[in-house]
């Protein structure tokens, strides 16, 4: 996996190995990999703070693309809120991240029908071995510290505040189960993790507003 690709890891983490589907909500995925083509943003040069705001620096389009369709979207809406970005471009980021990660022979598509009427669509792992290195990078973050790895500690910071930390490797129980408070969590040094803790901390308050809101509107 190219490691330059944040957005790529967050689709191949949370896939299952067997089924295809992602291990976590389908939203609260879509929405990380969105932060990640942010995060790759910024990490390449093309979003930058300025007086509390992130604002786009550079014409040139980003080689990501899901953080390319990113940029358009921040370039056309510049007044709009990270929450807004990562709404907006999240089914497109996602479906981007999948093409490159079967560009790269890293899942593969399958399609279903149930009944013949109800299609559905999984992406099995076939790059065990990719997806093996990134247990292990993912793995000396949590072992060894955040040390020069900038984007695996930017991943595993952002899975961590995005309620996506299940699947990380050497976990603890309370880790593992999203039930661990925000001061146990690992601090964000840098400036690329404390932008993927920002944004990871905007998916889980998302994802629990909308959850909250679909139950009311059940009622």
């Amino acid at each position: 996996m190219n490691p330059q690709v944040v957005g790529l890891g967050v689709v191949c983490w949370p896939t299952g190995r067997r089924r295809g589907g992602p291990r976590e909500g389908p939203l609260r995925v879509a929405l990380a990999v969105s932060a990640g083509a942010l995060l790759e943003l910024g990490f390449s040069g093309g979003l930058v703070e300025r007086d509390g705001a992130l604002v786009l620096a550079g014409a040139s389009a980003p080689a990501d693309p899901a953080a390319a369709a990113v940029a358009e979207h921040v370039r056309s809406h510049p007044g709009g809120t990270p929450r807004e970005w990562l709404l907006a471009v999240r089914e497109q980021a996602l479906g981007m991240a999948y093409e490159g990660l079967m560009g790269k022979g890293l899942v593969r598509e399958r399609r279903r029908r149930v009944f013949g009427v109800f299609g559905s669509v999984t992406y099995p792992v076939t790059g065990v071995a990719e997806l093996a290195a990134l247990r292990e990078r993912l793995a000396a973050v949590r072992v060894q510290g955040h040390g020069s790895d900038e984007r695996a500690a930017a991943l595993v910071t952002l899975l961590d505040h995005a309620g996506l930390q299940a699947g990380l490797p050497q976990a603890s129980e309370a880790e593992a189960t999203g039930t661990e408070a925000p001061g146990d969590r690992p601090v964000a040094t840098t400036e690329g993790q404390r932008m993927a803790a920002a944004l990871g901390d905007e998916i889980r308050t998302t994802v629990a507003a909308l959850t909250v809101a679909i139950g009311a509107a059940a009622l």
